[in-house]
Formats: structure tokens, sequence, C-alpha cells
């Protein structure tokens, strides 16, 4: 198996490619980027430059995704007590949002002073949509990022909020640079804000999304998450962590110190998720190694962890006992077979071979 001599990426990972040093396109394409990435006085003037746009213009200052989990809940804390922006924080009930996550998301916005608003889906939409990106792509996961950025997009146009701010760490939004649709969210987050045409930039971004899926579905599903961006009023989509730095054993530290902030589960990652172990499990299943990779080989990349320390974390990487269960569910939520998926994902994984 081919692997690149950069980060931890091989064969196994999707438009994989070496060049004649060994480097992969993936790693080749974040070189581009890596020394805007790296001027720390440039990115915090970027960010600066877009909350001040926007500071005391609207409704809200910026609109903020909240799970539940570390980050976002970080990044609220920041923007209220550091950036001391007006906000409003909001909650996307996906169909599959824990019930832990919603206790500490209950708890932390009362604690912060902010208002916050659940985000509903009509039910028969969200199994609907689920089961196309399932019997297509086998994961949910697709259908749960698009209905994330549409409705983040749309939530902050609804009530007239400047921005809207979420918390996705670097390696999810690097971990593909390139050759995913969040390449083009972080090129326009690299960008100055007054050469920026937002509204063109997301528009085309919603269209290649929509471009890959069942047309009438898109159609209908846009209707739902998009109406009230009005004349493409889009709000910029702005990434928190592409313009500071990532440390998350700070961040855990930080929340434990300063917030409420303390799930019960034994983990703290994707704890907000009811069948992520699930996606894991089906990833692994057609994938044949563990489905952090890409974003392992970012923070490779990124030079955040050492290669032996990336092969270590995947060494460790297992999916528990739960998996299954979870599959369970989320086939029963999206209507299609477990063991159909299951063998779908095993045909996958020999025709790659």
């Amino acid at each position: 198996m081919e692997r690149c001599v950069r980060c931890l990426n091989d064969t196994t990972v999707r438009n994989f490619r070496l060049d004649g040093d060994g480097v992969c396109n993936f790693c080749r394409a974040y070189s581009k980027i890596e020394d805007k990435l790296n001027d720390d006085a440039r990115m915090q003037k970027l960010f600066l430059d877009r909350i001040e746009r926007v500071r005391g213009k609207h409704a809200y200052d910026a609109a903020v995704g909240i799970s539940g989990g570390k980050d976002s809940v970080y990044v609220l804390d920041q923007l209220i007590n550091v950036y001391h922006l007006k906000v409003k924080a909001f909650t996307m009930l996906n169909g599959f949002f824990s019930d832990e996550a919603r206790e500490n998301v209950d708890r932390l916005v009362a604690e912060f002073g902010v208002e916050h608003e659940y985000i509903s889906f009509p039910s028969d939409m969200l199994q609907r949509f689920y089961r196309y990106t399932m019997s297509k792509w086998l994961v949910p996961c697709i259908a749960c990022s698009y209905i994330g950025y549409a409705s983040m997009i749309n939530y902050a146009s609804k009530i007239d909020a400047g921005i809207c701010i979420h918390g996705r760490s670097p390696e999810q939004m690097l971990r593909a640079y390139g050759y995913d649709v969040f390449t083009e969210f972080v090129d326009a987050g690299l960008t100055d804000i007054g050469e920026l045409d937002i509204s063109a930039t997301y528009t085309k971004i919603l269209s290649d999304i929509g471009k890959k899926m069942d047309e009438q579905l898109m159609r209908e599903i846009e209707g739902i998450l998009l109406q009230d961006v009005k004349e493409n009023d889009f709000r910029e989509f702005v990434p928190y962590f592409l313009y500071h730095r990532y440390n998350e054993a700070q961040i855990v530290d930080y929340l434990y110190k300063n917030t409420s902030w303390q799930p019960k589960t034994d983990g703290y990652n994707h704890y907000d998720c009811k069948i992520h172990n699930a996606s894991r499990y089906i990833y692994r299943c057609f994938e044949g190694r563990p489905h952090a990779l890409p974003e392992i080989s970012a923070r490779v990349r990124m030079g955040e962890i050492t290669r032996e320390e990336g092969m270590a974390i995947l060494a460790s990487d297992t999916v528990d006992s739960s998996a299954k269960k979870e599959l369970r569910e989320l086939c029963r939520y999206a209507g299609v077979s477990p063991t159909l998926t299951l063998l779908k994902a095993k045909i996958y994984k020999r025709i790659r071979k």
C-alpha cells in the first residue's frame, strides 16, 4: 500500500494521489495556503475585519451554532466574553441529537445568559434525505452536513445576524482541502472581506452540493432550509478556528475550569450524536481503516503531531460494541436495511481494491 511521506494518507483515501517525491495531493494543496494559515497577525486581522464590519449593524452581531460539544461551547464563550459580541445561539435538531447534549446546551445557554433557539425540521424530510444518502453513499453524514450548512446560513438571515460563526476544528476543515466542498468555505475565509462576494460564493457552494443529489429532492429541501435567505441575502459562514490557534487539551481544561460543561460520557468527542459510532462503523467497513485517517493526516500536515503519534492514534481507533446498536437505530430511522447497508459496504471495499 502506498502512503504519503509527509502525512499518513494512503490509497484507501478517496482521491489520493502521489507525486514523484512521494507527497500526496492533499499535502500539496495544503502547502498553497500554509503560510497564510500560520500568519497569526493576518489571520487575526481577517477575523476582526469580519466582526467589526457587522458589529452593531444588525439585530445580532452573530448567530452561533452550539451542539453541546467542547468546540462550539468554547467559541460561544469567547465571542461573548472576549469579543463582546451580541450573539444568538442555536442548535440544529437533526434527528439524532442526544439527550445529554441537550441538557448541556440548556444549562450552558442559561449560564451564559444568551438567547438560544432549537431549529427543528419536518421529520419526513429528514428521514427521506437520510434514506437517500444512506442508499447512495451508505452514511447519513452528507445529509447532516448539508442540512447544517444550509440551516446555519439561512438562520443568520432569518434573525438578522451579521455573520454566522461555527466551531469546526482545523482538521475537520482541512482534512480534504482542495478536494471537498469545505475548500470553498476555507478559501472564502482567507479572502479579505472587502473582496469577497458572499452571495455568489455561497450560491455556488450550495449548487455544487445540490448537483450530487436528486434534483427534485434538493428543490424540496432547499425550499425548507433556505426559505429565509431573501434575494441571495447570505451572511458569511465564519470558521472561528480558521483564525485562532486550536488546542483541544487547552479548550477542555478551560471549559472545565470556567463553565459547567462536563459531559457524563467516558469520551466527550461527538457525544452529542446518537449514531456517530454507527457512521464510523460503516465507514470502516468500506474504507478498511479508521475513518479518522484524513483528519489525523491533517494534524500531521499542520505540525500538530508527529507521524509516529498519528500512527499510534490510528492504532487505538476502534469501534466499540455500541456501533451495531446505533446502526440499527440509524437504519430504522432512515428506512433502510442494516444488513444490506453492510453488504454494500463490503462490496464497495472489494471493488476499490
